[in-house]
């Protein structure tokens, strides 16, 4: 086992994406996730444009080390959130940008009082420090494989109540006939 690096926690600045930041933000999600970041099923749910009052940009130094984005989804024909992609460029990955983003974010997607609960396809072990909790596997219907430890929820309203399962996640509501 290789010993432990420590890293030294950071303060970076938080603001919200603005025009010109996409070229920065495109090459910080290569260097993130790779090329292939696209092919994972949870872009399925990402068909429509993101969230813009929730799409934030982390910087150290004047330069864009980290990006969160939101995607409006749809529980049970109802309007709900998707966390992601969270982006944190592998040099100041564990130094805090990340969990700079994460709250920032949340804390903002609360304000608004629209949406009851956020959901997430992440790693397992980072999401719980917000609060985000494992879903009940078979509750949801995911648009394509995923690890069932990576599915996870977080109440944005305490009052918040959720159908029963299972229920599927959508891009978008379907057209009535």
């Amino acid at each position: 086992m290789p010993p432990s690096v420590f890293k030294a926690q950071v303060n970076p600045v938080i603001r919200f994406r603005e025009a010109g930041d996409e070229d920065a933000i495109d090459k910080l999600m290569v260097a993130t996730f790779g090329a292939v970041r696209t092919d994972r099923s949870v872009w399925n749910l990402r068909l429509n444009e993101d969230v813009d009052e929730l799409a934030f940009i982390a910087e150290l130094d004047g330069k864009i080390v980290g990006s969160l984005r939101f995607w409006e989804i749809y529980l049970a024909s109802k309007p709900q959130l998707l966390l992601g992609p969270l982006a944190v460029n592998p040099v100041w990955q564990g130094c805090g940008v990340g969990r700079a983003l994460v709250q920032r974010g949340l804390d903002r997607a609360k304000q608004f009082q629209k949406w009851d609960v956020v959901f997430v396809s992440g790693d397992p072990e980072y999401y719980p420090r917000f609060g985000f909790e494992p879903m009940d596997e078979g509750w949801i219907m995911w648009p394509g494989p995923v690890e069932a430890e990576r599915l996870q929820m977080l109440k944005l309203k305490k009052n918040a109540s959720l159908p029963q399962g299972p229920v599927a996640l959508l891009p978008e509501l379907p057209i009535s006939a």
